[in-house]
């Protein structure tokens, strides 16, 4: 069954028994431990789903029936196949919308995929999982392809002359306790193709190709495991990744490996049957609304001094922290972003009132005195700004300006670099 659902939009039902719903919310429990890979933090925005951080959040629960929060991607859970797609370009097809989300992840670094690289001008995804698989066999059969990933791996064994050094329990265990002393236990480290590294290649490889059904796809994955047929099959897990160390310089090796990671941190693959795997992935549209915007402004507004700041904190006794935002000189500016459709009817024009404390507190930890909030613009309603005034009477009535712009980031790029223009002008 494949349901499609947008972030806070309509309830579906999953028509599961309560014992099924159970198992569904464990599992995505399990996911949402695992979410470090996406960028997510402990933070104020946890706080708006209670306290309990090890429950998951990416979906709300009314008996049988799911309702998607703030995460976009797709959720693989027995029969379920789920597609959330973000509430903004919901006017667009949904096989533009992933590719437009695509685009937004080739500027962000939190998230370290290969999208840049993927030929997005070339292929269309009609689900979330095809994009994802599509983007891990593009990539990891091209760096495989030109660079075969060969290191040194510790291996202990019986022989029958000392190498390397003498593994002294097992051979106390193994030989001289059993009287086999003239062989030896070592342990060494050959130079090998079957390494820890690709054996989780061809096993996330296998995992893919078992959900699939594009053909490009299933052509490299099934190319992939064939250049790692002389490598031996096993049982991987995410904490297999943690066994791997890789030379600083294998950059595109390293983002192989963390493909791998995330595809088996979202993941519960069943190794007698074949038919109860679960695999999801989600990304949380904050985190890609905000490298987006920050990307975007960093690559082409370099003119103005793009500088993103470290996590701080308001107090001397380095407490109520201040979250990551972006600083621009000529003039200096605070930017900050705020993945939320306003709704203009009353007369705050839609910003909350948290908001409102957060930039002025802004300001006033960086002495600056004009602050842009950014808000993802919401279908063909035209784009507005709002400019609001506070009056800092502890720096003798030095007027603090706070700019509210609503951004399309649905068209295309240099419609958006266009707008994000205007709003830099400060004025």
């Amino acid at each position: 069954m494949i349901q499609s659902i947008y972030e806070f939009g309509k309830e579906v039902s999953t028509g599961f028994s309560d014992s099924k719903i159970k198992r569904f919310k464990t599992y995505l429990d399990e996911v949402w431990q695992s979410r470090k890979q996406y960028g997510l933090e402990e933070d104020e925005r946890d706080s708006f789903y209670g306290s309990d951080k090890k429950k998951q959040r990416f979906l709300t629960f009314d008996g049988d029936k799911i309702r998607a929060n703030n995460h976009v991607g797709f959720i693989q859970f027995e029969e379920l196949r789920l597609n959330i797609y973000p509430k903004i370009c919901q006017e667009m097809p949904q096989e533009q919308i992933i590719s437009k989300v695509l685009y937004w992840l080739s500027y962000g670094k939190k998230i370290n995929l290969p999208f840049a690289e993927l030929p997005l001008d070339r292929q269309s995804f009609d689900t979330w999982l095809e994009a994802f698989i599509f983007l891990f066999a593009h990539h990891t059969e091209e760096i495989l392809t030109n660079q075969p990933y060969q290191s040194y791996q510790e291996i202990t064994e019986e022989t029958s002359y000392l190498r390397g050094s003498l593994a002294i329990q097992q051979y106390v265990q193994h030989n001289l306790l059993t009287g086999r002393h003239q062989f030896f236990h070592c342990t060494y480290e050959p130079f090998v193709y079957d390494n820890q590294f690709n054996r989780i290649v061809k096993f996330v490889s296998r995992i893919l190709l078992s959900f699939t059904n594009n053909e490009k796809s299933k052509q490299k994955l099934n190319s992939l495991l064939f250049l790692l047929d002389d490598v031996a099959d096993e049982y991987c897990q995410e904490s297999h990744c943690d066994l791997v160390k890789l030379n600083p310089l294998y950059q595109d090796l390293a983002i192989v490996l963390e493909m791998s990671r995330m595809f088996l941190s979202s993941s519960s693959i069943s190794q007698s049957d074949a038919n109860k795997n679960n695999f999801c992935l989600l990304l949380p549209m904050e985190v890609v609304f905000e490298e987006f915007i920050f990307g975007i402004i960093e690559t082409h507004f370099k003119d103005r001094k793009p500088n993103a700041q470290g996590k701080g904190f308001l107090t001397e006794q380095r407490v109520f922290q201040i979250k990551n935002d972006i600083i621009l000189q000529n003039p200096n500016l605070v930017i900050d972003t705020k993945y939320k459709i306003r709704d203009k009817k009353d007369s705050k024009k839609g910003i909350s009132q948290t908001d409102m404390y957060q930039m002025l507190a802004y300001s006033i930890r960086r002495e600056i005195d004009q602050v842009l909030l950014i808000y993802p613009k919401n279908g063909a309603k035209p784009s507005e700004v709002d400019i609001f005034t506070i009056a800092d009477k502890f720096a003798n009535g030095k007027l603090v300006a706070i700019k509210a712009a609503d951004i399309d980031i649905c068209g295309e790029e240099d419609e958006i670099i266009r707008q994000i223009d205007e709003v830099l002008a400060f004025n």
